[in-house]
């Protein structure tokens, strides 16, 4: 859920621009645009009570708008500006309050107090929410503790900043703080509403707000109840006793000293999980590189021709090893037989033995290719039978009239496939039984028997079949592999970064020597063979044909090509802006992490991930992916020293892990409430935000630091 804090509807200040102005429907049609659930109306010295009410209205299903003003303030003859924002249930009481304080004043005449405001408003119990620093014009450090002390609920005064980078350096130098819009055109608002803060703890109401803001325990449980959390015990320690953990589909961060533990811990809710059958593994920064685990080496490198279109031709080289040559029948068997007269007077009278032999393999291959056919019919009815989203788009009368066609059809394929495969068995076994009385009489008689055919159809077919099978490899050699580079990463300034693999059949004339071979086939072997191909297929119709063929297969590399994949040539490398790109260390570490996190699965088990991270890569890249894996209801378990992932991801759930004389102790807790209780013994707390800015990052100097850094905001 989004929160804007500061928006406005309406030019109400000379200066103001007209582009603030918004009417209900469109207002409402934005804010569906966007993931904003909470806004609050506040105009520079203005409330329009019934502009509020009907905005209210347009968006009430999907967004509170809570009332509010941004008020003028004159302290000590300085101006600033601050918001003051009431509960939608006191909206009317605002509107009499504030018609009542403005009186006939104008908006760009009017300025007030911090002893008006809060005598006049604090008892509708407002948020106060004080432009602050760079947040032009600010109120002083002097004026907000001034107003601390004026208010019922000081724990109801935030500090505005500017932006996300101003509001986590202001938390982390202990002052409550966030930012709103201050939209100045609604055209933009879209766009700009992606960048507003989120709360960590959705919210029903605006008192339930406040809660919060006072750090009310029981509010603060009652919202953490509504998420999903389980309780998993574990034994990371051997020699002590079972640790019991209440864990969140969010972020559950383990922070502490070194050796206390941590990584132990880790290890132990991923065998916890893969017992129950959730498969997970903990990431260890800096473990291995990132050209290990992308194989830029191509060790295991492998590609599924299929996929491109380009068949293996597995079916094609075992056809072409086993190739014989089928000879025309010779003129001298016919003469042998015509000069030797059968005298058997059985003999004479077998007349089958002078059948000449039917074609069997034509009706057989006409066979193959209607069930083919058959076979995409049939996988298209299964498709429209089982699709039922496909009668949202047409008629039922038309999908079963359709069904009803196809089904004809299969069953006319079927009968001519039935057919044809009946034609070309019954050639076969007359053709056997041919063959068999021939040779029987001729053994018998002892006398040449007459050939059953010139030969020369076989001949022809054969020579046929070769060139096929040749000219399907060659063919498939040509195709291009078209490998789309995987995006593995984001360097930030210097872009996304991908790895790139370049693949290519060798057909004889390629010399690229950053390629290298598949298989076992070494590069030389390669190209040798593939141009043997090349001649095998113009040489299909010579009478030499199979001594080439012959002297081709006395190679013993050629025994080890058994499909076209022994002729791929490939390199891999990183490319940065479409050129090659070498990682550094830091960066593999970035690109190991990121990759982690893009990886769909349940459970991320994350074990100092920042590791040769910089801040500003954990700041925009990281912590926004954690926080987007959290919104989809994923469980995060990470073991830090980084106050960017251990304070900015606000996790539902911190367990610290500390070891003095009396040994080692777990505390639970959350940054909410803020403290952390130790589980070894109950009632024993500690304070959260003193632990984390001793324990992260080196401690409270750590955190000091920034501002050396960054500057005041």
């Amino acid at each position: 859920m989004k929160i804007d804090i500061h928006v406005h509807t309406k030019k109400t200040k000379s200066g103001d621009a007209p582009t603030r102005d918004i009417d209900p429907k469109r207002f409402g049609d934005i804010i569906r645009a966007t993931d904003v659930g909470i806004i609050a109306v506040t105009n520079h010295n203005d409330f329009d009570f019934e502009q509020y009410t009907k905005l209210a209205l347009v968006v009430e299903s999907i967004c509170q708008v809570w009332p509010g003003v941004e008020f003028d303030v004159v302290d000590s003859g300085s101006r600033s500006h601050l918001l003051v924002i009431v509960s939608p249930k006191v909206a009317s009481a605002f509107d009499i309050q504030m018609k009542s304080v403005r009186a006939k004043i104008s908006a760009d005449n009017f300025a007030i107090s911090l002893d008006d405001i809060v005598k006049i408003f604090d008892d509708l119990d407002p948020i106060y929410v004080a432009h602050y620093y760079s947040k032009k014009p600010a109120l002083s450090d002097k004026a907000v503790m001034y107003l601390t002390n004026l208010v019922k609920q000081p724990m109801h005064i935030i500090k505005e900043a500017t932006d996300s980078l101003s509001v986590g350096i202001f938390i982390s130098h202990g002052h409550r703080a966030i930012y709103g819009s201050d939209i100045h055109d609604w055209n933009d608002y879209i766009k700009e509403a992606t960048n507003l803060p989120e709360l960590r703890l959705p919210v029903d109401s605006f008192e339930q707000f406040g809660l919060l803001l006072s750090k009310d325990e029981s509010t603060i449980n009652t919202i953490l109840n509504k998420k999903h959390q389980e309780t998993i015990t574990i034994k990371p320690f051997p020699e002590d006793k079972p640790i019991t953990l209440t864990v969140f589909n969010d972020i559950n961060v383990f922070f502490g000293s070194k050796g206390t533990g941590k990584s132990d811990i880790l290890q132990a809710i991923c065998k916890y999980y893969n017992d129950q059958g959730q498969k997970c593994r903990v990431y260890e920064a800096s473990a291995d590189h990132v050209n290990q685990r992308f194989d830029i080496k191509g060790e295991a490198f492998d590609v599924e021709l299929k996929n491109f279109g380009i068949d293996e031709c597995r079916k094609e080289f075992a056809f072409i090893y086993k190739a014989e040559e089928c000879l025309v029948t010779s003129i001298s068997k016919y003469t042998s037989y015509y000069s030797n007269i059968i005298t058997n007077s059985r003999a004479k009278r077998l007349k089958a033995q002078n059948f000449l032999q039917d074609d069997s393999e034509g009706p057989l291959r006409r066979f193959d290719d209607i069930n083919k056919t058959l076979v995409k019919f049939n996988e298209f009815i299964h498709f429209l039978s089982r699709n039922k989203e496909i009668t949202t788009y047409i008629d039922i009368k038309i999908k079963t009239k359709t069904l009803n066609a196809l089904n004809e059809i299969t069953k006319k394929l079927t009968e001519a496939a039935e057919k044809k495969f009946i034609e070309g068995k019954t050639a076969e076994l007359f053709n056997s039984f041919i063959d068999f009385l021939s040779n029987t009489v001729s053994m018998k008689t002892g006398k040449p028997r007459k050939p059953t055919g010139t030969g020369f159809l076989e001949h022809a077919r054969n020579r046929i079949k070769i060139e096929k099978a040749l000219r399907m490899i060659v063919s498939n050699l040509q195709k291009p592999i078209e490998l789309l580079p995987e995006m593995i990463g984001d360097l930030g300034e210097k872009g996304e970064i991908f790895c790139k693999t370049e693949a290519v059949f060798q057909t004889g004339g390629i010399t690229d020597s950053n390629l290298k071979p598949v298989g076992d086939i070494k590069k030389n072997e390669q190209k040798r063979l593939s141009k043997s191909l090349m001649t095998l297929v113009e040489k299909v119709y010579t009478d030499d044909l199979f001594e080439i063929l012959s002297e081709a297969l006395q190679d013993e590399d050629i025994h080890k090509v058994d499909s076209i994949k022994e002729f791929i040539l490939f390199k891999r490398h990183f490319i940065v802006n479409g050129k090659p790109y070498t990682p550094s260390s830091g960066e593999s570490s970035m690109l190991l992490l990121h990759k982690e996190l893009s990886e769909e699965k349940e459970i991320y088990l994350l074990d100092e991930p920042e590791k040769s991270l910089g801040n500003d890569y954990i700041n925009d890249v990281i912590v926004p992916m954690l926080k987007e894996l959290v919104r989809n209801g994923k469980k995060i378990f990470i073991a830090t020293h980084d106050a960017n992932i251990a304070v900015r991801t606000l996790p539902y759930n911190s367990i610290h892990r500390r070891h003095g004389i009396d040994g080692y102790k777990t505390y639970i807790g959350n940054p909410f409430t803020n403290y952390l209780s130790c589980i070894d013994e109950p009632g024993l707390k500690i304070d959260w935000k003193e632990t984390s800015m001793k324990t992260l990052e080196g401690g409270r100097d750590a955190f000091g630091e920034r501002e050396k850094i960054y500057g005041k905001v």
